[in-house]
């Protein structure tokens, strides 16, 4: 390591803009940058024409060109880990008995501290190569507490992309070695950077969520069942309880006088139940699967915003121990769609307090 390096840094590239300008701007601040990209689709594996662009997919062959085409625009080592086994034990078998089971998981929230920040990081130590920090290019801000010798884990300074919530089950060993070079930039501000450093992807359009609900559906397991109001009055019939989510009104073949919305899933029956839209409202849930990061695991009740998933708006809510490993979250106003399955995050201003995983809602 040359005596000007600030350090070695390895940077998680995806292909796209957000990573590739992540990596060019640790590499101007003095870094020896290496890129890494971690393949997570096998043909051979899943195989599926309902599953298109994403984080995994069939065009992950052209994302791994991309992301190599930046690091030899860069002068970057660029290494490609196989990770496909791992996504399929850890992320897809997971999500198929989620899904069966009537629940809605999030794949990010799962993968980030399992695989990207986990298996592709061992991985690569045990590859020989050599490393200080590890950084992506995830929109959110990280803040040393060393009172408290905690890292804090903080929303990006851009609202609009701000990804903490996907990242809030890192552990604090994690965050430790962690870098979020993007933090501080909007998303106009990255591709203009893209552009100026002449990266091909710099107009490329951002990638989605890997559908896990589309791959378990592809393999066969939409068992079709019936569709029926709180009262047991059959009104349709589903495709797969897969398919649906608490809180969906399109999609349900259904029509009368008002919307309709998936108030329940019940596994046992195969059946979707509906109702009106106040039914999709709860004041209450229980989250377990817990991970705390700005403070030790509470044993008193702490007032938070809490967000329910990605794009809910946050709401007040007290959030109360029960027993080791479990909360009892009350909001101050009813929620609309309180998911099982999902991860609901809990934020003190813009720090990310911790977050868990929806049980089932009350009330």
């Amino acid at each position: 390591m040359s005596s000007a390096s600030k350090g070695r840094v390895l940077v998680a590239m995806s292909g796209g803009v957000d990573s590739s300008v992540a990596a060019a701007l640790l590499q101007q601040q003095g870094f020896e940058v290496t890129g890494v990209m971690m393949k997570t689709w096998d043909s051979s594996t899943v195989q599926s024409p309902e599953i298109s662009q994403g984080c995994s997919g069939p065009d992950t062959e052209t994302n791994i060109e991309d992301a190599s085409k930046v690091a030899l625009r860069l002068g970057i080592p660029f290494h490609v880990i196989d990770l496909s086994h791992q996504f399929k034990s850890e992320i897809l078998d997971y999500f198929r008995e989620e899904y069966l089971s009537g629940r809605t998981p999030n794949p990010c929230t799962r993968c980030n501290p399992r695989l990207k920040f986990g298996n592709l990081v061992e991985k690569v130590r045990e590859c020989g190569i050599e490393f200080d920090f590890f950084a992506t290019g995830h929109y959110a801000r990280l803040e040393s507490n060393h009172r408290e010798k905690r890292i804090r884990l903080k929303k990006a300074l851009d609202s609009k992309k701000d990804q903490s919530y996907f990242l809030a089950f890192l552990s604090q060993e994690q965050l430790n070695h962690t870098l979020f070079p993007l933090g501080e930039y909007t998303k106009p501000l990255v591709r203009q950077l893209a552009a100026q450093l002449e990266l091909e992807v710099a107009e490329k359009a951002d990638s989605q969520d890997f559908s896990c609900g589309k791959y378990f559906t592809s393999l066969g397991s939409s068992i079709p069942g019936l569709i029926l109001d709180k009262s047991g009055r059959e009104l349709g019939r589903h495709n797969g309880i897969g398919r649906h989510t608490i809180g969906q009104r399109k999609g349900l073949g259904l029509y009368g006088s008002k919307p309709l919305y998936v108030t329940r899933l019940d596994p046992a029956r195969n059946v979707v139940v509906v109702g009106e839209k106040e039914e999709t409202f709860h004041r209450s849930l229980f989250a377990s699967q817990l991970n705390w990061i700005a403070i030790n695991r509470p044993d008193q009740p702490i007032k938070v915003k809490a967000r329910i998933r990605y794009r809910h708006q946050e709401a007040e809510a007290d959030v109360t121990p029960v027993g080791e490993d479990r909360v009892y979250v009350r909001f101050a106003e009813p929620q609309m769609a309180i998911t099982p399955g999902q991860t609901v995050v809990f934020y003190d201003g813009d720090i990310v307090v911790g977050g868990g995983i929806i049980d089932k809602s009350e009330e």
